[in-house]
């Protein structure tokens, strides 16, 4: 059976506290209120117009006074030369204003700013669109007390680290039942004790539920989920146990000894992947190894130990 190592992640980066304002760049981002969150890039495929519709669904709901003062942030890559990215904003932007919900935009410095609407108290805005955010802002969000849970929208999606992140900063997430979600997250209505996230279909309805019930936690429920969603994130998807499991996945290969009529030596093969895990531990470390002739070298001597034949 193929071994499965998860991708890790440098949990200590997500123990620091949140960003003081002023590191923000932005008056519009701190903000004391209720805080739902999507981070992804503005792409149609990322489907954030979910999260949206579902927000919208929610705030059309008069018995819910309890996401009265509550907003939502956006944040993602916006490239203004890509029409795909120009067009998904575009559509957000139609979306809030077919459910009247206000919204602002946080540009990046980099990025010619696209046009913004009639300025809105930052303490009425509904839905903030942050482009290209910041570190110390993405920091920012995801520590913060306000930030009731991450809404990770793409469905099918390979493994997707958001959800991995969320949780390492004590998060529920809300997520499609399909693609990587339903191995790195555990549903709660499925499993209670261990639960740490709302897994749905993609449908807006069901989603305004689940960011219902998100509402509806108790500060208890709440403590006691953020430290289930912080210790599976340790226990499962840090750097250390990535290492342990390419270790592991190393050894028991290797134990399988030689393959007869292999067509390549099972001893290249052991280097070649010796070599990838090197150089993905010395990047994750901040050692470039695939940048000019480094590059050229390495291709070079995996393409000749690939190339040997066995007798």
């Amino acid at each position: 059976l193929p071994e499965v190592v998860y991708p890790g992640i440098n949990l200590k980066a997500y123990d620091a506290p949140a960003p003081q304002p002023e590191a923000l760049g932005s008056p519009l981002i701190e903000s004391k209120r209720k805080t739902f969150l999507s981070l992804n890039r503005f792409e149609r495929k990322k489907n954030t117009a979910l999260a949206i519709e579902a927000f919208a669904k929610l705030k059309g709901r008069k018995s819910t006074s309890t996401s009265e003062g509550v907003r939502m942030v956006i944040g993602g890559g916006y490239d203004p030369r890509l029409k795909d990215n120009i067009d998904t904003l575009q559509h957000l932007i139609s979306i809030c204003n077919q459910h009247s919900l206000s919204y602002d935009i946080v540009p990046n410095k980099t990025s010619p700013p696209p046009p913004r609407p009639s300025p809105t108290p930052p303490e009425t805005t509904n839905v903030l669109f942050i482009l290209n955010f910041t570190t110390a802002q993405r920091q920012y969000l995801l520590r913060s007390p306000g930030t009731l849970c991450l809404l990770y929208t793409p469905g099918n999606e390979h493994f997707g680290i958001g959800p991995v992140e969320g949780m390492a900063c004590g998060l529920p997430v809300v997520a499609c039942t399909s693609g990587g979600p339903t191995e790195s997250l555990v549903d709660i209505s499925s499993n209670p004790s261990e639960g740490v996230a709302w897994l749905r279909d993609p449908e807006p309805q069901l989603w305004a539920n689940a960011l219902q019930e998100v509402l509806g936690l108790s500060s208890s429920a709440r403590e006691a989920l953020a430290a289930r969603a912080k210790n599976r994130a340790r226990d499962l998807f840090g750097m250390e146990e990535m290492a342990k499991g390419f270790e592991m996945a190393l050894y028991r290969a290797t134990g399988m000894g030689i393959v007869d009529d292999a067509p390549i030596h099972l001893k290249n093969i052991r280097m070649v992947v010796g070599l990838l895990v090197m150089v993905l531990w010395l990047r994750m470390n901040g050692f470039d190894l695939l940048g000019g002739p480094t590059a050229l070298i390495f291709i070079l001597v995996l393409a000749a130990m690939s190339l040997k034949r066995s007798p």
